[in-house]
C-alpha cells in the first residue's frame, strides 16, 4: 500500500511538472520562424495540430504560450456554478460574465447545443433571461455602452453578431449588428474595437460603424484563433499551429506564418 502511494504521489508530481512545462512556458518571436502560409490544400494540418498558442502584450514585450483553453472572459462571480445553474435554467457553460450596476450580465456559449444570455441579481436571488439560444463569445464595454458578441461556425456555415444592451425596466437588447462570419474575440485599440472572425477583421468604431479591414489569406477558422496582439501598424494573430504576422494590416498587408523552430 506504501509503494503504492508512493508511486501515485510520483505520477502525480510527473504530470503537475509537465503541465507547467506545457502551458506555463513563455516563448518570444525569436523563438519562431518563418514557414510558408496555409492554403486550402493544407489546411488540416492546422486543424489536427496539438499546438495551439495564445499570444499577449506585457508592457513593451510580445509572449507567446500554450493555449491552456481557459475560454471565460469577464467579471468573476460570487456564486458557486451550482447555485447560479439553478436560477439559469441548469446552464453550466458560462462563457463571460459583465458585472452591472444592478447584479451580473452572464452569456452562456454550449456551440451547437446554444446557449443564452441572462441577467443575476447582485445577491443572486432575482434571474432572468435576456435572450435565448445565443452562443455567446464576450461581454465588454466600449464608448460607455455594453456590447455582447455571438456567433457560431459549425458544418460549413459561420454567422454571427455585435448587439448594444440597455437597462430600461430590465436588460433588453437594443441594437443589432451582423457579422459576417462568426466571430472569435475582439480586441480593444484606443479609438475603436477590431473585432476577428472565422475569415475577418473589422473595425467597429465610436459612431457604431463596422468596417471590414482585411479578409483572411486563408480560411483560419479551421485553426481556432485565440488571441491577437497589435504592435505600431503590425497584427500577431495565435491560432493552431503557428503565429500569424499581419505587416501593415490596415493598409497594405503582407503575410507572414510564424512556427515554433
Amino acid at each position: 500500500m506504501t509503494k503504492y502511494l508512493i508511486n501515485r504521489k510520483l505520477l502525480n508530481l510527473i504530470f503537475l511538472f509537465s503541465t507547467v512545462l506545457l502551458f506555463g512556458q513563455d516563448y518570444g518571436l525569436e523563438d519562431f520562424e518563418t514557414d510558408s502560409i496555409p492554403t486550402q490544400q493544407n489546411n488540416w494540418k492546422g486543424k489536427n495540430s496539438k499546438t495551439h498558442w495564445i499570444i499577449e502584450k506585457i508592457s513593451d514585450s510580445i509572449k507567446i504560450r500554450q493555449n491552456d483553453y481557459n475560454y471565460f472572459k469577464g467579471d468573476s462571480l460570487p456564486f458557486s456554478q451550482k447555485q447560479i445553474a439553478k436560477k439559469i435554467k441548469n446552464h453550466y457553460s458560462i462563457r463571460a460574465v459583465k458585472k452591472v450596476s444592478d447584479g451580473y450580465i452572464i452569456g452562456f456559449n454550449s456551440g451547437e447545443f446554444g446557449g443564452g444570455l441572462w441577467f443575476l441579481s447582485t445577491n443572486g436571488k432575482k434571474s432572468y433571461e435576456i435572450t435565448s439560444y445565443i452562443r455567446v463569445k464576450d461581454i465588454f464595454l466600449y464608448n460607455n455602452k455594453l456590447y455582447v458578441i455571438r456567433g457560431l461556425a459549425h458544418l460549413g456555415s459561420s454567422y454571427g453578431s455585435i448587439f448594444e444592451l440597455k437597462k430600461e425596466k430590465k436588460w433588453k437588447v437594443s441594437k443589432s449588428f451582423k457579422l459576417p462570419g462568426a466571430p472569435n474575440f475582439v480586441l480593444h485599440e484606443e479609438d475603436n474595437i477590431l473585432i476577428l472572425t472565422s475569415e475577418h477583421i473589422l473595425s467597429f468604431d465610436k459612431n457604431e460603424k463596422l468596417t471590414e479591414i482585411l479578409n483572411a489569406p486563408f480560411y483560419w477558422g479551421m485553426f481556432y484563433p485565440s488571441s491577437a496582439v497589435v504592435d505600431s501598424n503590425d497584427i500577431y494573430i495565435a491560432m493552431r499551429r503557428g503565429i500569424l504576422k499581419i505587416s501593415e494590416f490596415k493598409y497594405k498587408p503582407n503575410y507572414e506564418w510564424l512556427v515554433k523552430k
